[in-house]
């Protein structure tokens, strides 16, 4: 029996729903403007304030959906995809 391969071609034809884009950590980084392992750093603390929660914990990482991103951005301090600066003041001593 012949083993059964997938060619790249075959790939692009498989039709994903709109808003259903899988993104994973890398992609989601880029998606929110962030720096590179930004995501992944906020994971390690389990951080969910700044970066929305996984749709799916698979073998390769965490995945989330396109459309679920959206909708955490829709509720957040997220504008046009990037975070907004938050100042941080630090109190001094009278």
């Amino acid at each position: 029996m012949m083993p059964v391969m997938v060619k790249e071609a075959d790939l692009n034809r498989i039709d994903v729903p709109e808003n259903y884009e899988v993104l994973d950590a890398t992609a989601l980084d880029r998606r929110l403007g962030s720096k590179r392992d930004t995501v992944l750093a906020y994971l390690s603390k389990r951080n969910f304030g700044r970066i929305p929660r996984p749709n799916r914990q698979l073998a390769m990482g965490p995945t989330w959906y396109e459309k679920s991103v959206k909708e955490w951005e829709a509720k957040g301090d997220y504008a046009n995809g990037k975070v907004e600066a938050v100042r941080v003041t630090r109190r001094t001593r009278d």
